[in-house]
């Protein structure tokens, strides 16, 4: 498969979330029949639904909890390191906890950045994307 048109941006899960949320609100504003037959489409209720269930509050997902300040402050404190932009995208989304997380999104980890470096960038996380707490583990 070719890609025909390249991005012209990503977009985190945070973006998205607002997005959804954008939607709904005036969804509620403008209740009229024309705007919502406009944007009502086969499924489009039930993708939005999922979307913000799976984003949302009540998810795990650390884009419930940040805000725009939040990233930006990380993007500006996370600049120090050389990331590619789809690097930084995906520890926004994803917020690791441990390097072994942060290894698995950096490209060539361990050729590019010291163990402390990985532990500043993981304090970083901690900081400003609010990560989701781990797992509680099953008591055996």
């Amino acid at each position: 498969m070719k890609a025909e048109v390249a991005r012209d941006k990503l977009l985190s899960n945070f973006e998205v979330l607002q997005h959804i949320n954008d939607i709904k609100r005036r969804q509620k504003q403008h209740s009229a029949s024309r705007y919502r037959s406009a944007l009502k489409t086969e499924n489009f209720e039930t993708i939005l639904l999922e979307l913000h269930t799976y984003l949302g509050d009540k998810s795990h997902s650390p884009a419930a909890k940040q805000s725009v300040n939040d990233i930006k402050s990380f993007m500006k404190e996370i600049s120090i390191y050389d990331l590619e932009k789809a690097e930084k995208l995906q520890i926004i989304n994803i917020a690791p906890t441990s390097l072994v997380t942060l290894y698995c999104l950096v490209e060539e980890y361990d050729q590019r950045f010291t163990e402390d470096e990985g532990n500043h960038m993981l304090q970083l996380v901690q900081t400003y994307l609010h990560p989701a707490p781990p797992p509680s583990q099953p008591e055996t």
